[in-house]
């Protein structure tokens, strides 16, 4: 039987009454978000109906003849938090400057925050993380930053800068 580690590092199995709770507690929390986004679901899609159609009502009375039916849609990009690069050049700064002590991912991302003023009104922390975590993966797969965690936690992982041997 397959087993899962709890929030102490115990073994679990998915038998357990704990864990079926926690995981239906998990699975009716994100139906219970995506209910409340279907909701306002349809107010959303009246208001993008009626731009369009002003936008198609204009279009047509442009010199320049273009069919607007077709215009093929595409999906925004969210601007970026920081500039390119700013974020792993930050994660480095940080995990040098601990010397080798583990970080927390969530210490990073604050510390990249506050470093670079960013308005977590506007910006997702979650989105932060989850790219703070792309930019240390592959780093620690490649042996210059040391992972402190199990590869497959679902916990805040904790990271250290692997200190370069100078005695060589």
């Amino acid at each position: 039987m397959p087993k899962n580690r709890d929030y102490t590092g115990q073994e679990r199995t998915p038998s357990s009454m704990a864990w079926l709770i926690g995981q239906r507690a998990k699975l009716r929390g994100q139906l219970d978000r995506y209910r409340v986004q279907e909701a306002a679901l349809p107010e959303k899609i009246r208001i993008l109906e009626n731009e369009l159609a002003s936008l198609d009502a204009v279009i047509p009375l442009h010199k320049v003849k273009v069919d607007a039916s077709a215009i093929i849609g595409k999906r925004p990009h969210r601007p970026r938090s920081a500039p390119h690069g700013e974020l792993k050049r930050s994660l480095v700064r940080s995990l040098k400057a601990a010397k080798g002590q583990p970080v927390t991912t969530i210490e990073l991302v604050l510390q990249f925050v506050r470093q670079n003023n960013i308005d977590l009104t506007k910006v997702k922390q979650a989105d932060i993380m989850d790219s703070a975590r792309k930019c240390l993966s592959p780093m620690a797969d490649r042996g210059v930053v040391l992972r402190c965690h199990p590869v497959e936690t679902t916990q805040h992982g904790s990271w250290a800068w692997v200190e370069e041997d100078s005695g060589s």
